[in-house]
Formats: C-alpha cells, structure tokens, sequence
C-alpha cells in the first residue's frame, strides 16, 4: 500500500464502522491506539481495516511493519479516529436520523457489500500468459471490424492488456453478482420506473 488515498481513508473509515457492528463477544485485548470520545480504537482493529483495504495479505502485512510506512499508518489511523469522532458527532446532534442522510447510509453500505462480494469472488492470481495472448486478439478482431488500423503488437501493450483483462473480470464478476442477487432478492418495478430492455 504505497499511498493511502482520501477514497481509501473513507472506506477504511466504513469498515472501522462495520467492523464495530459485527464484533464478536471476544474481547479484544489488543492495545488501545486511539480513543475517540471514550470510544476506543485498537490495534486489532486497525490491522482487521488495513487486511480490508489492501489487495493481498502480503501488502497488508508490509504495510502494517514497514518502518518507511510509518507516517502513512499514522494518516489513515488519524482518519479512522475522525470517521469514528464525525460518526459519534452526527448521532450526538441527530443527524444520523434525517431521513436523506438514511438513504445516503444505505446506499453507501449496498455499495460496501457489493465490493466486498465482488472481491470475495475475484481470484488475486495474476492472468496466465495465454488468458493475456487470447484477450489481446479478441481486442485486435474488435478493432480491425471497426476499421481501425496501426494495431501496436503484444508485447508493446501487454501492462494495458493486462489492466483491460482485469476490468473485464471484474465486470463480469459484477454481472454475476448482480445476476445472481436478482435472482434470491426479486426486485419489481412500476412500468414507467423499468429502464428499457428489462
């Protein structure tokens, strides 16, 4: 994890948030690194966030005991203390019972479940050579039935074809999720609400 962005600060903050909601009845015994209006932050519970934001446990772990990541750790540690301050603040003054701020959490937490499904479901292998070779010529037949001429050869663009064959997994990924949610959740809509083609 080399930078820490803002978007990444704000889901840690949210699975800081779900990670409270689902704690188990084994206390944590882990030292407090943060206290937040009286309510604690732990250790534990920062390694649980960094395991969540990070790609593999290899990156989490570097993250979490390289000396060099030290003054990151400290930023998104700052920013899960000011996710869990805003939280408490909102609930102090009621604003976590406005009905548009309701709405806004559900969908920010469809969002946060949907991600989490479809990182459960994505393999964090790499793509085999011949995955790569087979996507690449699939794109060149795409581009050529569109006229498109200069095609640069694979092992020019192999990074880019690699990036293209991961969103396209991922892609499909959300197709089957969503397939497959529709399928257990039926979902109905007025006619004049139903988008085109459903």
């Amino acid at each position: 994890m080399s930078k820490m962005t803002y978007h990444a600060a704000i889901i840690a903050g949210l699975a800081l948030v779900s990670t409270m909601a689902c704690k188990t009845s084994k206390a944590d015994t882990s030292r407090v690194i943060a206290n937040v209006g009286g309510d604690k932050i732990t250790e534990a519970e920062f390694q649980d966030v960094v395991t969540t934001l990070s790609q593999t446990p290899k990156e989490a772990e570097a993250f979490l005991k390289d000396p060099a990541a030290r003054d990151e750790r400290a930023q998104l540690a700052s920013r899960i203390a000011m996710s869990r301050a805003i939280t408490a603040y909102a609930k102090q003054t009621g604003l976590d019972q406005e009905p548009s701020v309701k709405r806004q959490l559900e969908q920010q937490q469809a969002n946060v479940y949907f991600q989490v499904l479809a990182k459960k479901r994505m393999t964090t292998a790499d793509p085999t050579e011949e995955q790569l070779q087979a996507f690449y010529k699939e794109q060149v037949e795409k581009m050529k039935a569109m006229g498109q001429a200069g095609i640069p050869p694979y092992e020019a663009v192999k990074t880019q074809v690699a990036e293209g064959w991961k969103q396209q997994r991922m892609q499909s990924v959300s197709q089957e999720i969503q397939k497959e949610i529709k399928a257990k959740v039926p979902v109905t809509l007025a006619d004049d609400y139903r988008p085109a083609g459903e």
